[in-house]
């Protein structure tokens, strides 16, 4: 039987990808990260009603490596973290 890869299911949700619409890898080389349609439409939803900066410590969203200072917003989706640019541009891919 084989085995999945970090493509085949959501890094946040945990859903493989026979089940659920299209997987998007992370947009930064060497990263092994992705994240199913629905949990990007998740996440859009919250980038939409949440603020647009916790205080604390710089963050980088882990999909593209951008900094804060980079993008609009950073939030958590599971123990990733993922900037609005990425949310958009796997929209945009749908």
């Amino acid at each position: 039987m084989p085995t999945m890869t970090a493509l085949d299911q959501c890094s946040n949700c945990g859903r493989a990808k026979p089940t659920i619409g299209k997987i998007h890898p992370a947009r930064a080389a060497g990263v092994h990260l992705a994240i199913c349609d629905a949990c990007v439409a998740e996440v859009a939803t919250m980038m939409a009603d949440g603020p647009t900066r916790i205080p604390g410590a710089a963050r980088t969203c882990t999909f593209c490596l951008k900094g804060e200072e980079q993008v609009a917003v950073i939030v958590g989706v599971g123990q990733a973290l993922i900037c609005d640019d990425c949310v958009d541009t796997y929209r945009r891919e749908g």
